[in-house]
């Protein structure tokens, strides 16, 4: 009889769980489907699309920043030749670069391909038609018609500019907040009808649930323990299994679950891992970037993306070689090699190697072994040396080399990881590469190719102030050219600019290497003598004025080529750099008052005899022909 009421019994449940578990099953699956369907539609279409809207409208904000930047500099340029100007100019490139790169997928729209397309074609004429040949206009052999007529063309391109780019934010603001429109409705909608389902759901449940409470109670408990444990973290946890045999089974698959879930934990763990390690390089990369693009030194560059290249890849040695003007790759930085150095093989020839192969092609190349044969790296094939291409746009500035001793395997992510590095080390060190080459013709000379007064005067102050710090004597000669303004009437300004050009080479011939020759203006030279005090610079000034006469004595047929030159020293005719320059000065125009080609120091007036040794610390025996130096009584 108790088998009997067992098996009735367990009968009813069956019948009534499969009826409450039919009823609720339908209503939370329909709950879940519109549900699920509204927000998979959200997910999957209008959030990707309003994001990449909103991301396309601030890439083109981005851009117009940047052309206005570019444009602004380089009218700044134009007005008045000053480079500084071009700063501007360049940080609106790379905002360019970077608005440009995001704005790209706003194309994929069939309503703003024509938009993009105007905006991009209106850019590319600015920078084709105005923005390019303004980098190449020297505004001392423009005219003022002729230059005002190429601001209003830049002008009128870059208002077509303005017109396009803001033709496609407007439409680009339509198409989002249409998206919105769009997707608020079906989230309310989608809300309504699982609120509604959602309450009949729980009618139905409470129903089920008084005729099930009594035979259900124990069991549910203990399955319901069990899931606040596994809730809890203790995945460890497993049900009685009590109950009638619908709930036991239920127990059963609880139990399925929780090691279900503890292996996906595991498997999270280990994916988490990957992730917080993918993370930590893009991090790095991001770091990396905002070093570099700081900075317009190349050793700072090249070391900085070396190092980050050990981190990301795994390889043990990174080197970074730069394609010089004579197409052939130099190596700038190798991590195996102390700061400074080069190593031994400095230079390699376009296609040789896997170095030279990846610079002339522009591919990612890789070796299985040392010495083997550079073929295309295939992601996941264990290698001894990857070569990676630096290139900006389409020109390749570089490559990055990694190698390692034994063969290793670089996973997808680390490879795109590693190309983003070399495109950030290619835009940083074509920039340092161009802020060199700039600022090495900002303080040079174009004639003589003697650093310039600019140079003198940041050089001065540095040698000055060291000279005060440590105590230590500094020596100024002012030279000038005797009777210049003759040579030129007489021979020609040509010849007078020769005699000028060589006098680079008649400096080297009587300076240490420590010291160095500025042209001052003109025909006008300053020598700065490092520990050198007054007398020691005589000497060298008696010097300098007798290799200056005999290396230009006649030329062109004309009279000996002469110079007068004033010297004076810190501390005892000077205490600072305007005081110096001011006391040379006064003692060359002492010598030019004194009959030219001789030298005159500023001291208090004596005749000394001094020797033309290159000693200059201490008293030295006269020369064969003695010197008589003109001293000039210093004033500060």
């Amino acid at each position: 009889m108790q088998a009997k009421s067992r098996v009735a019994s367990d009968r009813s449940l069956t019948q009534r769980l499969a009826r409450a578990f039919a009823a609720v099953s339908v209503l939370i699956v329909a709950t879940l489907a519109v549900t699920g369907g509204c927000f998979a539609v959200v997910l999957a279409h209008f959030e990707p699309s309003v994001n990449a809207l909103i991301a396309g409208r601030g890439a083109i904000d981005d851009v117009q920043n940047g052309m206005l930047d570019e444009e602004t500099g380089l009218r700044g340029y134009l007005d008045s030749g000053n480079q500084v100007f071009l700063s501007s100019y360049y940080v609106g490139q790379q905002e360019i670069l970077g608005g440009d790169s995001a704005s790209i997928t706003l194309a994929t729209r069939p309503d703003l391909v024509g938009p993009t397309i105007a905006m991009r074609v209106a850019q590319q004429r600015w920078f084709s038609e105005w923005g390019t040949p303004a980098l190449a206009i020297e505004r001392a052999v423009t005219s003022t018609s002729e230059r005002q007529s190429f601001l209003l063309s830049g002008k009128a391109l870059f208002d077509a500019y303005r017109t396009a780019s803001a033709a496609l934010s407007t439409q680009v603001d339509v198409d989002i907040a249409s998206e919105q429109t769009a997707e608020h409705a079906l989230v309310l909608m989608a809300l309504a009808i699982a609120g509604g389902m959602l309450v009949l759901t729980i009618l139905v449940a409470r129903r089920q649930h008084r005729g099930l409470r009594a035979a259900v109670v124990t069991p549910v408990n203990d399955l319901l323990t069990t899931m606040r444990k596994v809730g809890a973290g203790d995945l460890t946890a497993q049900p009685a299994g009590v109950g009638p045999p619908e709930l036991r089974e239920v127990a059963a698959e609880l139990g399925q679950m929780t090691m279900t879930l503890a292996e996906e934990r595991s498997r999270l763990a280990a994916f988490e891992s990957e992730a917080r390690s993918q993370a930590a390089r893009l991090g790095l990369i991001v770091n990396v970037g905002r070093e570099i693009s700081g900075s317009l030194n190349l050793r700072y560059v090249a070391e900085a993306v070396g190092k980050a290249g050990l981190t990301i890849s795994g390889f043990e040695t990174v080197r970074m070689w730069i394609i010089n003007e004579d197409r052939r790759l130099s190596l700038v930085h190798d991590t195996n090699v102390d700061h400074g150095q080069t190593g031994e093989h400095a230079s390699l020839q376009l296609g040789e190697g896997l170095v030279g192969r990846a610079g002339q092609f522009g591919r990612t190349l890789a070796t299985l072994s040392a010495g083997s044969l550079a073929t295309e790296y295939r992601v996941g094939s264990r290698i001894a040396a990857l070569a990676v291409p630096m290139i900006v746009g389409a020109r390749i500035i570089g490559v990055l080399e990694l190698m390692s001793g034994e063969p290793i395997a670089v996973d997808e992510s680390s490879l795109d990881v590693l190309h983003s590095l070399a495109g950030q080390a290619a835009t940083a060190v074509e920039a340092a590469r161009f802020h060199q080459s700039a600022d090495e013709l900002s303080h040079t000379d174009a004639l003589t190719h003697l650093p310039n007064r600019r140079r003198l005067e940041l050089d001065l102050d540095l040698e000055v102030a060291r000279s005060q710090r440590y105590n230590r004597p500094l020596a100024c000669i002012m030279l000038d050219v005797d009777h210049f303004k003759k040579v030129n009437d007489v021979h020609g300004h040509q010849a007078g600019d020769e005699i000028l050009s060589e006098f680079g080479s008649a400096f080297a011939r009587s300076l240490r290497d420590s010291d160095t020759a500025y042209r001052y203006g003109g025909e006008e030279f300053c020598v700065l003598l490092r520990e050198t005090d007054a007398h020691a610079a005589a000497v060298v000034a008696e010097r300098l004025r007798l290799e200056i006469a005999n290396r230009f004595a006649g030329i062109r047929g004309s009279a000996m080529v002469t110079a007068s030159l004033g010297v004076a020293a810190i501390p005892s005719d000077a205490i600072d750099a305007k005081t110096l320059v001011a006391a040379a000065d006064r003692a060359l125009y002492a010598a030019k008052a004194a009959g030219r080609n001789c030298v005159v120091r500023a001291t208090p007036t004596r005749a000394v005899r001094v020797s033309t040794t290159r000693a200059r610390s201490r008293s030295t025996l006269p020369p064969e022909l003695p010197v008589v130096v003109r001293d000039e009584p210093a004033a500060f």
